[in-house]
């Protein structure tokens, strides 16, 4: 071999560790930013979740929650699933020209305003749980998945009580808990 033909090899070398440490950097580079991008989570933040324990055998209730979008974009929660209910949907309550309260389903989801919360409430909007696999009992949770159109799912873990955290809920003078309007 003369002494070309090495300087060449080394030469050829070289180049090749320099690409490999180019491509080993840029590939880091892209690692960091979908970690820094997927840390920056959805845009939306669940909290004060909780579900009412189901009566006997019950096989229906309601989910209510606060949701925060804390991105710069509008939202619109456009259904939930749980593999635990048969049917999940967001409702309304609402109080007719006869002073009746009825629930319906909301067809076009629950917009969420950027920068803004909406809180899913007793007497309010809130999520029915229908079809249960089993009664629900206090200190149970219950899986949620929420679908929004921007954020996508994101996965709630519901405890089961009477009211946020297990906080003191809408109770009656006899310190029953309302039902009645689900």
């Amino acid at each position: 071999m003369t002494d070309l033909e090495t300087r060449m090899g080394r030469a050829t070398r070289h180049r090749i560790e320099i690409v490999l440490a180019l491509a080993l950097t840029l590939a880091a580079f892209l690692f960091v930013a979908l970690a820094v991008w997927a840390e920056q989570g959805t845009g939306i933040s669940v909290s004060q979740a909780w579900v009412r324990p189901t009566i006997g055998e019950g096989r229906i209730t309601a989910a209510y929650l606060k949701i925060q979008n804390i991105g710069d974009d509008a939202d619109v929660l456009r259904g939930a699933s749980s593999p635990k209910a048969a049917r999940v949907e967001i409702h309304e309550t609402e109080m007719t020209d006869e002073g009746v309260m009825k629930m319906r389903p909301l067809g076009d989801g629950l917009a969420i305003p950027a920068g803004e919360s909406v809180t899913l409430k007793p007497g309010g909007t809130h999520i029915m749980v229908m079809g249960l696999d089993g009664a629900l009992a206090k200190g149970a949770s219950l899986p949620l998945t929420l679908d929004f159109e921007k954020a996508g799912a994101v996965e709630v873990s519901v405890p089961a009580g009477t009211g946020p955290a297990d906080a003191p809920g809408e109770a009656d003078a006899a310190g029953e808990v309302d039902h009645s309007h689900h």
